[in-house]
């Protein structure tokens, strides 16, 4: 089994239900330090910096508050921690943990994977080999079952959906629901976008301004910034060689 922990969503995540960099740097050290004792090939992924995505597209994530100094002081420390241990810390200039971790995903090939997160970008990565480990274990029936389309169509569901959180903007007037009963009738977004707006009136709930959005909106920047990298400077193999 392979672990790679997505250490910063982890941090964030327990930073803001804790409302304390102490009490994330505890508590995100001691899920780190269980997964090292209990998982041999385990790795921590991290942001690196300047974001390709910031380049396509300078509003990425830009309506996020800026994060509190100590905070990623404390951030910086666990990692430094971590490595110490002598656990790999994966980090690559211009890319996200997401692609360092889609990176390492694809070099896996047919071995066993769990991702630790809950990010719902990561779900696109889910296959019968691959689980998301958050507040549950996730693999492709629970995608499934929590966003309505399957981890194939993650990519095209994010993208016509977008991502407020990241400042992503999607089609209008097609929510999560509508775009999830459109890739359900016609499987991705690419068809989506051929097929004739009678056949798209078919679908529940979708209208003549749903239909018009869809034929006017360019997905290209949206799906660039939703997609995954594959293709980081990484290598899975030398991750744990002494």
């Amino acid at each position: 089994m392979i672990t790679l922990i997505d250490v910063s969503h982890v941090f964030w995540r327990n930073y803001f239900g804790t409302g304390s960099d102490v009490g994330a740097y505890d508590q995100t050290l001691d899920s780190c330090q269980w997964y090292w004792d209990n998982c041999p090939r385990t790795a921590m992924c991290c942001e690196g910096r300047n974001c390709f995505r910031v380049e396509l597209f300078p509003e990425y994530k830009a309506n996020r508050k800026e994060k509190p100094r100590d905070a990623i002081d404390s951030l910086v420390a666990l990692q430094q921690q971590v490595a110490s241990w002598g656990c790999p810390v994966v980090a690559c200039d211009g890319l996200e943990a997401d692609d360092v971790i889609a990176t390492l995903v694809g070099q896996a090939f047919l071995e066993d994977v769990q991702i630790v997160s809950n990010d719902k970008d990561l779900a696109q990565l889910v296959s019968p080999t691959v689980k998301l480990v958050g507040v549950r274990h996730m693999g492709p029936a629970d995608v499934l079952a929590k966003f309505g389309v399957k981890p194939e169509q993650m990519r095209d569901w994010l993208a016509m959906v977008g991502d407020a959180a990241d400042h992503i903007p999607g089609c209008p007037n097609c929510g999560p629901g509508r775009a999830r009963d459109l890739l359900a009738r016609f499987g991705t977004l690419a068809a989506v976008k051929e097929v004739p707006g009678a056949e798209l009136a078919k679908v529940r709930g979708v209208g003549p301004k749903t239909i018009e959005s869809l034929r006017a909106w360019d997905p290209t920047l949206a799906l660039s910034l939703v997609t995954l990298r594959d293709d980081a400077p990484v290598d899975l193999a030398t991750l744990w060689r002494n």
